[in-house]
């Protein structure tokens, strides 16, 4: 394992970047693909690793980086934020991306590990979604990642790439940006920290199973390693839902400790947003039984660690 050469595309993104100081850590010899147009983890890649810049649409130059590696992990995407403004590009790099991205893995007989997303799913319509929940996108990002997937699955079929699909559950923690259309915890960061009440969209009743990003490096890290792994799809969540309410009162919460400064914030709330899903809890039953995944971090310790880092960071 140790001698195997590893290519992570959007290396430099948020789950990227922790996913790449995580292999690096087990001592493989990574490769990071990356246009650095959006990535929000460039400071945290070590320094070690070889760094290419290049775009998922400039199919001859993978090609020619992914025949000299054995397994490519994907995750350059564009963000859900952006499926608002520039819907055109966003499912240019998410889909036509993904497409180029399992061809070049196909012929070079690359294994792939597509890194996908919760959002796919769209809005619950049982208590916990288990991998056979059906795809019921909300949002243009969501249909991208859907539709990913799909490209995935049809060169596993016709041209018998090696591939996993994985999908994330609301990933938070160190190096995540302000400016996601998810980005509740940077958000109420940075409202909270400056003494102001953070907002919510809609009644903040709709839930997130939020996943310390140490955990979704973790499973996606598993998916790789488990030979049993081979053609599935696996959650990577906490397995926990709750309300966005209730989370900002316990950033509240934290904040007030670490600052050991009494806060009464009453929360401010807005207008529902276009396409904002209700209710996300992630089954993890298939993850911890094919890959040995086992979330660590719970909610309340990740917020902490979220405020210590961004503390250090001003």
């Amino acid at each position: 394992m140790l001698k195997k050469k590893i290519l992570v595309t959007g290396g430099a993104g948020f789950i990227g970047s922790h996913l790449v100081n995580l292999l690096n850590s087990k001592g493989f010899d990574i490769i990071v693909y990356d246009d650095f147009s959006n990535g929000s983890g460039k400071k945290n890649l070590p320094k070690n690793i070889k760094i290419v810049r290049g775009s998922i649409l400039n199919y001859n130059k993978m090609k020619l980086l992914f025949s000299k590696v054995n397994t490519v992990f994907n995750l350059a995407v564009l963000p859900l934020v952006m499926s608002f403004d520039n819907p055109d590009l966003v499912v240019k790099i998410n889909d036509y991306g993904t497409y180029l991205v399992s061809k070049a893995c196909a012929e070079n007989k690359t294994k792939l590990i597509h890194v996908s997303s919760s959002e796919a799913y769209g809005t619950a319509r049982y208590a916990t979604m288990n991998e056979e929940h059906p795809l019921l996108p909300t949002t243009v990002y969501a249909a991208s990642k859907a539709s990913s997937e799909a490209y995935v699955r049809a060169f596993e079929k016709s041209n018998n790439l090696e591939c996993v699909i994985v999908r994330p559950f609301n990933s938070y923690g160190e190096f995540m940006r302000e400016d996601g259309y998810g980005a509740a915890i940077p958000k109420f960061y940075h409202r909270i920290s400056k003494n102001r009440s953070p907002i919510i969209f809609g009644t903040g009743n709709q839930t997130r199973d939020l996943t310390h990003v140490s955990d979704t490096v973790n499973g996606i890290f598993l998916s790789f390693i488990n030979p049993k792994a081979i053609g599935g799809t696996f959650n990577i969540a906490q397995g926990k839902e709750i309300t966005i309410k209730k989370l900002a009162q316990i950033m509240i919460k934290e904040f007030s400790k670490f600052s050991n400064k009494k806060i009464d914030l009453p929360i401010q709330f807005k207008k529902e947003r276009s396409g904002d899903v209700k209710r996300h809890l992630g089954d993890i039953s298939h993850s911890r039984k094919i890959l040995g995944y086992e979330p660590k971090i719970d909610l309340n310790e990740g917020i902490r660690r979220y405020i210590q880092w961004k503390s250090l960071t001003k």
